[in-house]
C-alpha cells in the first residue's frame, strides 16, 4: 500500500486554488448549512482550534468541472456521476496532537456506524478506508491517511450514492478530482495474470465492525465491502473450473466470516447426505462439500493447520492436527455454519471464534496462510483457490495479508511449542 502524489495533482490543486476561490468558498458555505441533511459527510469541525494546512472543498458542480479539465474515460464519468462532495484536510503532524484528532473522527464513524474497510499499518505510511452502506449503496467514504513522510495527517470524506463495486475504480481516479492518488490496487485486486501462471494468492486481512448475521445468505452490508477469491482450478488438469466458487472473507475482534457461494449450472443435483456435525465425519467426493484451511503461524506444515469443512445442510466439521476428539468437539460447538441451495448453487456462511484458534500473540498485522477447497460431487471435481497441485504442497498456500488477530485466551497458548517448531515457520 503506497500514497502516491499524481502528476496530475499539482495542476489541479492549482487550478482550484487559484481559478476558483471564490467559488470554492461558496460552496464550502453552502455545504456548511445542509451538512447535517447529508448522509456520509463528516464535518471538519472541533471542540478545539486546528488550523489545516490543505483545505479541498469540492462539490458536484466543481468535481464535474475538474473532470472536464482533464481527460477521463467513459468509465471515470460514471463514477464522477455517483459524487455530491468530496472535502480534503491536510495537517502538520507537528503543530497539532494527530492522535486525538484520528481519536476524534474514528469516534464520530463509529457512532455513526461506519463499517472500516480496511487498517494498514506499515513501516512508512498507515492507511484506513471507512464507508457508510445504506440499503444498496455507499454514502460515505472517510479516509484517513498518516504517511512517515512528509509530517502531515490526511483525512479525506468522499460523499455521494456510490456502487460499492465502483469504490477501487473511485480511489484509484481521486487525483482527477483535485485529490491524491491512492493505491489500492495491489491491495484489493490481485494482479492480472493467467491464472495458469499463479500458485500462490494473496488476500487482504477486512476488519469490519459488524458482524453478518449467519443465515445462508450474503446480504449484510459487511460481505459488500470484502475481498473475494475465485478462478479455482481443477487440482490434475490445472484448468479453471467450470462452475466456479466466489468466497468473501472478513474478521472482526471476535470471529472469522467466511462467506462462499458456490456455483453450480445443475443446483437440482448437488449432492448432501450428511446431517449431523461429527469430527469424525470426513467428506469425499460423493457429497458436496467445501473446506476453509487456516494456517495462523504460517508454518507450511500440517500441524499447526486448522480445516473448517461444510455441505449444503451447514453440516459442519473441523480437524486440528494435535488435538484430542473432546476438544475439537467442544471447538466445534462453537461454531456456526449456516448453507442454502439457491437457483444457481448454494451459499455458506461460517463464524470462526478467535478463542478456539490458536495463533501468534502480536501487537503489529501479520501474514496468516489461508487456501479454500471444493468437491463438487456431480463432477467429481476437487478444486483449490491457491494450491495448484495435487498432492497439496504447503508453502503453495495463499497468503491472508495484513491481519490483527486479538489477544489470544489462555487456554490456546503455545500450542506450537509442544512441537518444538517456530512460531512463525519462516
Amino acid at each position: 500500500m503506497k500514497l502516491h502524489r499524481h502528476p496530475l495533482l499539482l495542476s489541479v490543486l492549482l487550478f482550484f486554488t487559484f481559478g476558483l476561490i471564490g467559488l470554492q468558498g461558496a460552496a464550502a458555505e453552502q455545504n456548511n448549512t445542509r451538512k447535517m441533511e447529508e448522509k456520509g459527510r463528516i464535518a471538519f469541525e472541533f471542540p478545539w482550534s486546528v488550523e489545516a494546512k490543505v483545505e479541498v472543498n469540492l462539490t458536484a458542480k466543481l468535481i464535474n468541472l475538474a473532470s472536464k479539465s482533464v481527460s477521463s474515460t467513459a468509465e471515470e464519468a460514471a463514477v464522477i456521476q455517483m459524487l455530491d462532495g468530496i472535502y480534503v484536510r491536510t495537517y502538520d503532524r507537528r503543530t497539532i496532537d494527530d492522535r486525538e484528532l484520528v481519536a476524534y473522527f474514528r469516534q464520530k464513524l463509529e457512532q455513526d456506524k461506519w463499517e472500516v474497510l480496511f487498517k494498514i499499518q506499515e513501516s512508512d505510511e498507515t492507511v484506513e478506508i471507512n464507508l457508510l452502506f445504506g440499503e444498496d449503496m455507499v454514502h460515505g467514504i472517510f479516509v484517513i491517511l498518516i504517511p512517515e513522510k512528509p509530517a502531515e495527517i490526511t483525512f479525506v470524506n468522499i460523499v455521494g450514492r456510490i456502487a460499492p463495486n465502483r469504490i477501487e475504480d473511485l480511489l484509484q481516479n481521486l487525483s482527477n478530482f483535485g485529490v491524491m492518488d491512492i493505491d489500492v490496487h495491489d491491495t484489493l485486486r490481485e494482479q492480472a495474470a493467467s491464472i495458469q501462471n499463479i500458485a500462490q494468492r494473496e488476500m487482504l486481512a477486512v476488519k469490519v465492525n459488524y458482524s453478518p448475521t449467519i443465515d445462508g445468505t450474503l446480504d449484510d452490508a459487511c460481505w459488500k465491502i470484502a475481498p473475494h477469491a475465485d478462478g479455482f482450478t481443477h487440482v490434475d488438469t490445472k484448468n479453471l473450473v467450470e462452475d466456479d466458487s466466489v468466497v468473501k472473507m472478513v474478521y472482526t475482534s471476535e470471529a472469522i466470516y467466511v462467506g462462499w457461494h458456490l456455483y453450480d449450472s445443475q443446483p437440482d443435483k448437488i449432492v448432501a447426505r450428511q446431517i449431523k456435525d461429527d469430527r469424525k465425519f470426513v467428506p469425499v467426493t460423493t457429497e458436496d462439500w467445501v473446506s476453509f484451511t487456516l494456517d495462523p503461524f504460517h508454518t507450511h506444515q500440517h500441524v499447526g493447520r486448522q480445516f473448517f469443512m461444510a455441505n449444503p445442510f451447514g453440516t459442519k466439521n473441523i480437524y486440528q492436527p494435535g488435538q484430542d476428539e473432546d476438544s475439537t468437539k467442544k471447538w466445534m460447538d462453537r461454531c456456526n455454519v449456516a448453507a442454502k441451495i439457491v437457483e444457481d448453487g448454494w451459499v455458506v456462511e461460517m463464524e470462526i471464534p478467535w478463542e478456539i484458534l490458536d495463533y501468534p500473540q502480536t501487537t503489529e498485522p501479520i501474514r496468516m496462510g489461508i487456501n479454500f477447497e471444493r468437491i463438487h460431487a456431480r463432477t467429481r471435481t476437487r478444486s483449490w483457490w491457491s494450491n495448484i497441485e495435487p498432492i497439496e504442497p504447503y508453502e503453495n498456500d495463499g497468503h491472508w495479508m495484513h491481519v490483527l488477530p486479538p489477544p489470544k485466551s489462555p487456554d490456546r497458548q503455545g500450542m506450537l511449542d509442544t512441537f518444538g517448531m517456530d512460531a512463525y515457520g519462516e
